[in-house]
């Protein structure tokens, strides 16, 4: 569903005659709801998929309350129990739990909570494409340099993450050692520091440069 769609739809309803019953203190979502859960290779994270694109751009991730503060849904989740990360991009929100806690109710809590909470976030500014000469790379000042990893980041890495309910969040470079922020689920799975990292470095030395280091963080 499209934005312009979800809107329209969100007016429409706005102009609806309202009855004189008594309103919950956040009336639920009638619009954008979440459809299903999606397993990821982390077992404390789990996606839940919504009907509709929520984030145009970018990602939100939230490791604690007070980080969420100004995100209705994200404090809503983790005013739950046992939350240990709250990840949001395109159309999905994964949460990740507490390795001591079993999902059992939790996940109808998270699932009920998303459902209760969940808007369409602000569009933000999309940053211009990066058009830069990669054969050069070492010669590069370190703002180039980062946009070029990001570049990459974008391109060949990100959206395989999402699928599996995570992001990575490029914190910066030193040298030749580029140093990453897992977020969602592969916060804490066991192949981000495995599988994923060398998948990232090799992507990064075959459209950057060979000498490059990946470094988790």
């Amino acid at each position: 569903m499209k934005l312009s769609e979800i809107l329209a739809q969100r007016e429409k309803k706005s102009e609806t005659p309202k009855t004189t019953a008594a309103k919950p203190a956040k009336p639920s979502n009638k619009v954008i709801k979440v459809i299903r859960t999606r397993e990821t290779p982390n077992p404390n994270a789990l996606q839940f998929v919504l009907n509709a694109q929520i984030l145009d751009v970018g990602n939100k991730s939230y490791s604690t309350l007070s980080e969420s503060e100004s995100d209705p849904m994200g404090k809503a989740i983790f005013e739950l129990e046992d939350i240990q990360n709250v990840y949001v991009m395109q159309n999905f929100v994964t949460v990740t739990k507490s390795g001591a806690s079993y999902w059992g109710p939790l996940k109808d809590k998270v699932w009920k909570t998303i459902d209760q909470w969940v808007e369409v976030y602000p569009e933000e500014v999309v940053a211009e494409k990066l058009d830069v000469d990669v054969e050069n790379f070492m010669k590069f000042s370190v703002e180039d340099k980062l946009k070029a990893v990001e570049m990459v980041l974008n391109r060949s890495i990100r959206s395989n993450l999402a699928k599996d309910g995570g992001g990575v969040e490029l914190k910066g470079i030193d040298g030749n050692t580029v140093k990453i922020l897992y977020q969602g689920a592969c916060g804490s799975c066991p192949t981000s520091t495995t599988g994923t990292l060398k998948y990232i470095q090799d992507q990064l030395r075959q459209q950057i440069h060979m000498s490059l280091e990946v470094k988790s963080v």
